[in-house]
């Protein structure tokens, strides 16, 4: 069984940071009309205000934006996938918006393994035996967090925390999740955002890595 298979992949985000967003302009007839979007999308939240807007589909695909930071999440609960539409409606939106002053990009990923006593296999893994551990105040959790140069100017920052994982109609498990943030220091403008959101394959394989890496002692 491929590695990738181990794990559950609950969202796919993508953020762009700018020196100002328009919220105001973001609803699903705009979304539609500049054809970022199909027209056949039904909207199921739509909020828009000149500091915050809010619209989500009912395929799972929810934007969010507010004067410093638009945000597309793209709910998956499956395993890693060959391809996603969060990445194609963040490059139409930019395509349409090029003069906008942007500034960095974040590509995101929320995934979850599941293990049993997750929160005792964490800190079992990666907190060391010592004083800390003993007496009160007692230990009860710990939240590891890493940091790795996936590319030249490229952070991943990954956080492993102990939680619920439920995928379908299947109840939750107790689960590692990890939440793993690729970090595209800016200022970035139109076509080099676009050129970045396009690597998101080679920065999927870099996530699938790292938590081979990370998790390879994990006992499911």
């Amino acid at each position: 069984m491929p590695q990738e298979e181990r794990y559950c992949l609950h969202s796919v985000s993508v953020v762009v940071t700018a020196e100002f967003h328009n919220p105001s302009i973001l609803n699903p007839d705009f979304l539609k009309s500049q054809g970022i979007v199909p027209t056949d999308w039904e909207p199921t939240l739509a909020i828009t205000t000149p500091q915050f807007s809010n619209i989500r589909f009912h395929n799972g695909i929810e934007w969010t934006v507010d004067q410093s930071k638009l945000t597309v999440v793209e709910t998956c609960e499956s395993q890693f996938q060959d391809s996603y539409l969060a990445y194609d409606l963040v490059v139409s939106y930019i395509r349409r918006l090029p003069h906008v002053p942007y500034r960095s990009l974040g590509l995101n990923f929320v995934v979850a393994t599941t293990t049993d006593e997750p929160q005792q296999w964490l800190t079992e893994q990666y907190l060391k035996d010592g004083v800390w551990l003993h007496g009160e105040p007692a230990v009860r959790s710990m939240v590891p967090k890493f940091t790795f140069e996936a590319d030249e100017g490229v952070l991943c920052i990954l956080s492993l925390d102990a939680g619920l994982s439920k995928l379908g109609d299947h109840q939750p498990v107790p689960s590692v999740i990890a939440n793993c943030n690729l970090h595209h220091e800016g200022p970035l403008d139109a076509g080099a955002l676009s050129d970045a959101i396009g690597r998101w394959p080679k920065r999927q394989e870099f996530v699938i890595a790292a938590l081979d890496r990370l998790l390879a002692s994990k006992q499911t």
